[in-house]
Order: structure tokens, then C-alpha cells, then sequence
């Protein structure tokens, strides 16, 4: 199949457990991107905190999904391309749920980080990227304010982050979110839940984002390693899962890969398109 467009998770996928891209990663990418092939990154973060490794891999193409789909933007110059906003009922029925479950949360805008509680709002960059080495130039401010509600009025989310170490207990979160029938509530990594509006996937970012291009889904393939992942995954002609990823998105993917830290979306990208 000849192949046109490529989408590729960050966390996990493209970039190592020390918050470093591997070396193969990079030739390999900029290998296809020299081919004319579309590479797209697709990450549950904002799309800034993406940027750094965008610019220090040289890729001459900067388009990223961001917040699990909610976002589509060109970081070579901030262009939107698409934004899909949590509706602002549905946001007051988020907040609800925070309050009543004594459950603290983030809200994000396009370039801003809200807590739910006032001892949950410091630097929270280095609390979502603890295990993480490499210090990123592009960040978010992190900000609380006292009344939530009157703050929903005023800006718009793109989506909310609850971290939760105890697996069981980010499940049980995970339900409660559920029970509202316009979210989507997504696991992002092992302690990361994230909630977005309904209908909003890094599988229906890619597949508008694809439709812009002129590019059919035939000729799409996507690498990922979790939940979040999936949808996009499902969409793709061709779809990778990392040699870290869960075992129910290996068990979705036409192939299996090295892992993160072994430079898996290299040895998937020559295998698919060659070395060359």
C-alpha cells in the first residue's frame, strides 16, 4: 500500500521513559517526511509541550493533535486548525463531580492549566512529567481560582486530567465521568485519566485531519501504546502498537514493534516503507 500519512503518540510511543526521542526515531521519521510523507503527532498532552521535541528533532512539519483530539495545530507559526471545546453545562457537570467525590482535577485551555483545588496548582508540568529528565523551553501556566464556576463562564476547556497512582480507585473515577452521556473519558497512561467532549478522539482529529489533506484512511498508518490511543489505532488502514503498550492494544494492531526505549517506531517505519 502506499502509505501517506502517519500518525505517532508521543508519551510512550515517540519519545523514552527519560522524556528523550530516540535517535532511530528521528532519522527514521525525517526519512519518510523527505519521501513527501505526512507525519502527524497525536498526544493527549497540549500541543505546546510537544514542541521542544519537535524542534530538536528537525521535523519540517509541526501539525499536532493535541488533548486527545481536541486540538489540531501548526506549531510552526500557532495556526488552529480545528478546536473543539467542552460546552460549558457540561464542564459545570464536571466540576460537580470533582466537588461531590473530593476528587482533584486539572482544566485545560489552549495554553493555561486550571486545579479544581488550591493545594493541587503548583508546577504541575513536573507533576504530570515526573519520571521524565529532559526540561522543556514551551510550558503552561498553572493557575486556581477560587470560584470554578464563574471561571467556566469566562474561559473555554479542551479537557480535564485527573492523576490517580491507585489504579483501582482512577477505574472507579473513570466510571463515575462515564455516567455523564457527553464526555469522553479516556485512560492516557497508567495513572492518567482524561476527559474530553463527546465524540472527541486522537481517531476523529486524525481522520478530519486526513479528509483536509485529501488523504484516505487506506492509506493512513498510526503507532500508539494506550487507551487513548485506540480509536486512532481502530481508524488507521495500518496501526502499530509499541512493544510497551497494554496487551489489549497489541491485541488491536496488525504489528507489534520494539518498545519506546528500544526505538519501536524507527523499526516499524522500515519496516513499512524500507530503509532508504
Amino acid at each position: 500500500m502506499n502509505y501517506k500519512l502517519v500518525a505517532i503518540d508521543c508519551d510512550n510511543t515517540l519519545i523514552k521513559h527519560n522524556g528523550e526521542i530516540h535517535e532511530d526515531n528521528i532519522k527514521a521519521i525525517n526519512m519518510i517526511l523527505n519521501k513527501g510523507i505526512k507525519v502527524v503527532i497525536a498526544t493527549g498532552r497540549n500541543d505546546i509541550l510537544v514542541k521542544d521535541y519537535m524542534d530538536e528533532a528537525g521535523f519540517k512539519e509541526e501539525v499536532v493533535i493535541g488533548c486527545n483530539g481536541a486540538s489540531i495545530r501548526d506549531l510552526k507559526d500557532y495556526s488552529i486548525i480545528q478546536l473543539n471545546y467542552i460546552p460549558k453545562h457540561t464542564m459545570k457537570k464536571m466540576i460537580d463531580i470533582c466537588i461531590e467525590n473530593d476528587i482533584k482535577a486539572k482544566m485545560f485551555t489552549l495554553e493555561e492549566s486550571y486545579s479544581t483545588t488550591k493545594e493541587n496548582s503548583g508546577n504541575e508540568l513536573k507533576e504530570f512529567l515526573t519520571h521524565y529528565t529532559k526540561q522543556l523551553s514551551m510550558s503552561l501556566e498553572y493557575k486556581f481560582e477560587e470560584d470554578l464556576y464563574s471561571l467556566i463562564e469566562k474561559k473555554e476547556f479542551l479537557k480535564m486530567v485527573i492523576l490517580e497512582n491507585d489504579r483501582e480507585k482512577l477505574l472507579n473515577i473513570q466510571n463515575k465521568f462515564k455516567q455523564l452521556d457527553d464526555i469522553n473519558a479516556v485512560i492516557s497512561a497508567k495513572n492518567c485519566l482524561d476527559i474530553m467532549k463527546k465524540g472527541i478522539s486522537k481517531g476523529n482529529a486524525l481522520k478530519e485531519y486526513a479528509n483536509m489533506l485529501g488523504i484516505k484512511r487506506e492509506e493512513i498508518v498510526a503507532i500508539g501504546d494506550s487507551e487513548n490511543d485506540l480509536e486512532m489505532l481502530n481508524f488507521a488502514s495500518f496501526s502499530v502498537a509499541m512493544g510497551n503498550a497494554d496487551n489489549i492494544i497489541k491485541e488491536a494492531c496488525n504489528m507489534v514493534t520494539l518498545t519506546n526505549d528500544e526505538g519501536g517506531v524507527a523499526q516499524a517505519i522500515y519496516k513499512i516503507f524500507g530503509n532508504e
